[in-house]
């Protein structure tokens, strides 16, 4: 039997506020220092709808982690790049990856969740899971495809999509979250992307001079 239940888009329209709401908050003043009466002062509601929402207010801080990951690997995973030739697929998706990573929300955000893992263990996880292995699968299967195509090296995909994202990220969203107000120009972050799928390129036995 179908399930003809239709979400009530001004439930869905409450959500997204109080997760607005809690994000701001949470960066301002991290999670035990955020009341549920302080989120419902933001978004409206009470208490109660967070309940039913959420659980409770680990629940809206996990709901915040999926909303800012899933702001990045949605973009990510829109990436038309199949009919692009390997290297400038490569290098879009290098772009795409490191502008995504060093947006100042970005930095703002991951600041804040690292900050909370010692304490919250399982919220860590989350954002571990839907932020960083989530894009990594998406990677992963660009690599699936192209070795199938024979157009990369047969082998581990997933180690390849792992070289790949540590040598395109090096250190600048490290950099960024530890020297306040530090933002990397458009340009160098392309310069770097280049140079950075030209290596890994050569990594893997392929002449970038050749697929230009």
């Amino acid at each position: 039997m179908s399930d003809n239940r239709k979400i009530d888009p001004r439930t869905v329209k409450r959500r997204e506020a109080m997760i607005e709401a809690a994000r701001e908050l949470f960066c301002e003043h991290g999670l035990a220092g955020t009341t549920l009466e302080m989120i419902t002062a933001e978004a409206g509601g009470s208490r109660r709808t967070i309940y039913e929402l959420f659980g409770n207010k680990d629940g809206v801080f996990e709901a915040v982690i999926r909303d800012c990951t899933g702001r990045v690997t949605s973009v990510m995973a829109d990436l038309e790049l199949s009919q692009l030739p390997l290297r400038a697929a490569l290098i879009d998706l290098g772009e795409t990856l490191m502008t995504l990573l060093t947006a100042p929300d970005t930095i703002r955000y991951m600041r804040l969740f690292l900050a909370e893992v010692p304490r919250f263990p399982k919220l860590g996880q989350v954002f571990y899971e839907s932020g960083l292995m989530t894009g990594r699968r998406i990677i992963t299967s660009y690599f699936e495809h192209q070795m199938a195509e024979g157009n990369f090296p047969k082998g581990d995909s997933k180690q390849a999509a792992m070289f790949f994202v540590s040598l395109v990220k090096a250190d600048y969203d490290i950099r960024q979250m530890s020297y306040i107000d530090w933002e990397p120009q458009e340009k160098d972050l392309r310069s770097h992307v280049t140079a950075a799928v030209d290596m890994f390129l050569r990594g893997y036995g392929l002449d970038p001079e050749n697929m230009a």
